[in-house]
């Protein structure tokens, strides 16, 4: 035999012998040392919005709306007549409170947020 015969058995038989070893770890009878964690398909509970949380929701959700939307657009969507800014921020601010079932307070934060969003584009 050549050396690289050699060389290739040796490369070849300490690949098995790995492989062998792994397979051999993986499949222990033992029972593991840390207890398996129990699988769950239910959504954890988390506690009821806040109206500071809500408020915060609607002012993202206007920013990132208007950051990513024209006025143009946007008074179409929220029929808007007279298409301004200001027009069209509150409309979307509106919109967010609707969605949300926020209180009238959220509004100034949704306009805010739309009117911080026009100005990134």
């Amino acid at each position: 035999m050549g050396r690289s015969t050699v060389v290739t058995l040796l490369q070849r038989g300490a690949t098995a012998l790995v492989f062998a070893v792994l397979v051999a770890g993986c499949s222990s009878d033992e029972p593991s040392d840390q207890a398996a964690a129990p699988a769950t398909t239910a959504a954890t509970e988390s506690a009821p919005p806040t109206a500071d949380n809500v408020k915060l929701a609607v002012f993202e959700r206007a920013f990132s709306e208007c950051a990513t939307y024209g006025v143009a657009r946007l008074s179409g969507k929220y029929k808007v007549a007279v298409k301004t800014r200001g027009n069209v921020a509150t409309a979307v601010a509106r919109g967010w409170t609707k969605f949300f079932r926020a209180g009238e307070d959220a509004i100034p934060d949704g306009r805010a947020g739309c009117l911080q969003g026009f100005t990134r584009k």
